[in-house]
């Protein structure tokens, strides 16, 4: 069935898409990357994720100082100090000729724009994996619903293509274009990352009030929803969050929680982004104080496993 061309010629910003993923829903899945996220956890492990425009990464430890990308470039942004390689964010206009130089690939764009067409077209090439495995596509990010339009029609494609879908969200935003994404999906991966209003609005940015409705109304409506806990410590696995997850989630009901760990894969990416990382001297959570969250929710009477 085609799609109307006001679907088709919809286009969002998505800054990566992983194949073969296996811990984004059931399954092998074609994970896609949105770019642009309302909250910035301090925690974030894809921190190209959080802004809603392209980003540069610079790979230094690959640099070779060769300077192709310097004689490439047409700004003239990029030069060499004191055996340092720096480009200029004023001058540069991520136009991409450095990426075409740079042999060792040290240079990359976060961000480049798709339709619904040509992400169609690059999640068919892994239909025989869906197939054999019981998997599909999930939205992930950033936030999949701070592009509502592109996400809703990318969603509504898959539907009509019988791929299997999946969203991750965070929940943080406005209940209208959250519902429109949310409920075209066969599954909704709802990360929570505290209940505590006054600590999620520290460590995230952002109140959590909407989330949390947005939260109850679709365990209300039945969807099959998992909610995903990342576990940081000293951040939300004190005892006292622990009782706040255990109370409110054993109240709210929803079909499944996972607990996952946090840990420092992206630390690298925030120095190749020029970010400052806020969680230096943070442990991945033990073993036994996973155990220990896991068996409170599991007393709340719900479904509790813990992720890789």
């Amino acid at each position: 069935m085609a799609l109307m061309d006001a679907q088709t010629d919809v286009s969002a910003l998505i800054f990566n898409v992983m194949r073969f993923a296996a811990h984004d829903g059931p399954g092998i899945r074609t994970t896609i990357f949105f770019k642009g996220c309302p909250l910035s956890c301090w925690w974030c492990h894809n921190p190209e994720s959080q802004s809603f425009q392209p980003e540069r990464l610079w790979f230094e430890e690959r640099c070779r100082h060769c300077l192709d990308c310097a004689a490439a470039c047409p700004q003239g942004a990029i030069c060499e100090k004191d055996g340092i390689v720096t480009t200029s964010d004023e001058a540069c206009t991520l136009c991409g000729a450095c990426l075409d130089a740079c042999m060792a690939e040290a240079r990359q764009i976060a961000g480049r724009r798709y339709t619904v067409h040509e992400l169609v077209a690059e999640v068919e090439r892994d239909l025989v994996f869906f197939d054999d495995s019981a998997g599909g596509v999930t939205l992930s990010g950033g936030e999949p619903a701070a592009q509502p339009a592109f996400a809703s029609a990318f969603l509504t494609a898959c539907r009509e293509h019988g791929i299997p879908t999946a969203i991750e969200t965070c929940g943080f935003a406005k209940p209208e274009p959250f519902l429109r994404v949310a409920l075209l999906a066969d599954l909704v991966l709802f990360d929570l990352k505290l209940v505590d209003s006054i600590k999620h609005r520290r460590y995230t940015g952002a109140p959590n009030h909407q989330i949390l409705a947005n939260l109850e109304d679709l365990v209300a409506r039945g969807r099959p929803l998992m909610v995903r806990i990342p576990v940081v410590p000293g951040i939300n696995d004190t005892p006292s969050d622990i009782v706040d997850f255990a109370a409110y989630l054993g109240r709210v009901r929803p079909n499944a929680v996972e607990l996952l760990p946090y840990h420092k894969i992206g630390e690298s990416k925030y120095r190749r982004l020029g970010m400052p990382f806020r969680m230096n001297g943070t442990p991945q959570p033990a073993a036994a104080d996973l155990a220990r969250f896991r068996q409170a929710l599991e007393r709340a009477g719900l479904n509790v496993t813990v992720g890789g």
